[in-house]
């Protein structure tokens, strides 16, 4: 045998050249893996295709409970920072900073009610 060449013994591949072992996996695992030689020796060829699971052996994904759950989440801990700020984002004093900054009035940071939004040209004529 030459170092390039590569013999097949009961299962597992052996190389002259880089010692490796293959193990076969387990019956339950979710794929079926097949080996295969290239035409010039040289490269080995591993098929894994997943098997498809009916769906009568598959479950359902828990979903914990963020109210009744005792443990403090990613998701709980960004809520209460959230709840945190949400009482300094009050439109009173964002107004009363606004304006000030501006040189405004406090009537120009409220939103225009429905009267005005009603009584709104949508496609008005354009400037010659």
């Amino acid at each position: 045998k030459t170092n390039k060449e590569t013999s097949f013994c009961d299962g597992a591949i052996s190389s002259a050249r880089h010692k490796s072992t293959y193990s076969s996996l387990p019956d339950d695992y979710n794929c079926k893996v097949e080996l295969a030689l290239t035409s010039d020796g040289r490269t080995i060829v591993c098929y894994h295709p997943s098997v498809d699971v009916p769906y009568e052996h598959t479950q359902p994904i828990p979903h914990p409970d963020l109210l009744h759950n005792n443990e403090e989440t990613h998701e709980q801990i960004l809520r209460t920072k959230l709840e945190g700020n949400r009482k300094h984002l009050e439109q009173g004093p964002m107004i009363e900073q606004l304006s000030k900054v501006f040189f405004t009035t406090k009537h120009r940071w409220y939103p225009h009610g429905q009267y005005h939004r009603r009584r709104k040209k949508l496609n008005p004529p354009k400037d010659r």
